[in-house]
């Protein structure tokens, strides 16, 4: 009889162990398409195409153009609620012939992209000031969040008239976020994930 009732206990282990395969398979399967979705949805050119220091009151502001990879699978993931955030890097350095270049400012702009199905609108967020957009299309979400207007950069007190320096800029993107119970089968996706190159210029006061 204890044969017996072993058998059966190594027979239900069997049957866990067989679903659980198959379930893993699953998984597994579905995962195939959504990284697909995820390497679609970032690909082509991501770069910063210009960018300027204009200086208003004492305070230089930067204007920049980014190039988004405004594909149709960021176009439906931002339909569905995926997030898209923005982190833009700002680096001004001192010039000098004799000794290293010397950093002057380092600034960090993020923002935050994502669809209200509420208000079916599309709410851009300033993370660093709090100041949000309602806008009404994808289109007009993505056109201002490629566009940096006047954004307070540097205090005109802290360059000086006589010295050239450059200025580094440089965007990164993230495209939604992985839940926790997919990051471990899905450890080798990093397709949704960019930056450009660092865009730099030279200015002098």
């Amino acid at each position: 009889m204890n044969a017996s009732i072993n058998q059966r206990s190594v027979d239900r282990l069997k049957g866990r162990v067989l679903r659980m395969a198959w379930l893993i398979v699953a998984v597994l399967a579905g995962l195939v398409p959504m990284q697909a979705s995820l390497a679609d949805g970032l690909q082509g050119r991501f770069e910063a195409r210009s960018a300027t220091l204009e200086l208003i009151d004492g305070v230089y502001h930067l204007n920049a153009r980014l190039d988004l990879p405004i594909s149709d699978a960021v176009r439906r993931g931002l339909a569905e609620g995926v997030p898209l955030a923005l982190e833009l890097d700002l680096v001004i350095k001192q010039l000098r012939q004799l000794l290293p270049n010397s950093t002057v400012a380092e600034l960090t702009q993020r923002y935050h992209l994502q669809y209200n199905a509420v208000s079916a609108r599309y709410i851009l967020r300033n993370d660093n000031s709090g100041q949000q957009e309602s806008l009404r299309s994808i289109d007009e979400a993505l056109e201002h969040l490629s566009e940096v207007h006047s954004l307070p950069a540097l205090d005109q007190a802290l360059i000086a008239r006589d010295r050239r320096y450059e200025a580094n800029v440089r965007a990164k993107l993230d495209f939604g976020t992985v839940p926790f119970t997919l990051r471990l089968l899905m450890f080798w996706v990093s397709d949704w994930h960019r930056e450009t190159d660092w865009y730099a210029w030279t200015f002098q006061p």
